[in-house]
């Protein structure tokens, strides 16, 4: 038998959710009135705005992965440090990158009710795309 917290399990299959590159995947794992705050991106109030801020995503990265790896527990919730990466699909950051694969180290807190998620906060560097891929163009 495992001491292992079942929610570190839901953390991992929601993080597999938005890896799925499937806009409706993460839906199961969040309550439908669920906040998701990303540095970067913003508020999202309820699965309808989180699954289009996602969708838009998506349609930029399409081969979006975020991948976990460590994790912390309080009787709140879930902290988890990830590694984001994903594939330049156009010119967008100069044709040079076009092709390339960047990635971002990142973390996440995620507060949980009755076993799903109410309430994701992410933290990255809005600038680790940039800095990734200009790493690659110096080696």
């Amino acid at each position: 038998m495992s001491d292992r917290d079942p929610r570190i399990d839901l953390t991992e299959k929601l993080f597999a959710a938005w890896s799925s590159g499937d806009a409706d995947a993460p839906k199961p794992y969040l309550s439908s009135d669920c906040v998701l705050y990303d540095i970067v991106g913003g508020e999202h109030q309820g699965w309808d705005a989180i699954r289009a801020f996602f969708a838009q995503g998506l349609t930029i990265w399409t081969d979006l992965v975020l991948l976990p790896d460590q994790y912390w527990t309080s009787d709140k919730g879930v902290a988890c440090n990830w590694v984001m990466s994903a594939t330049v699909q156009d010119e967008m950051f100069g044709p040079e990158n076009k092709g390339k694969k960047w990635r971002s180290e990142g973390m996440s807190y995620l507060e949980f009710t009755d076993g799903v998620v109410t309430r994701e906060v992410d933290y990255h560097d809005r600038g680790a795309v940039t800095e990734s891929l200009a790493a690659q163009n110096e080696s």
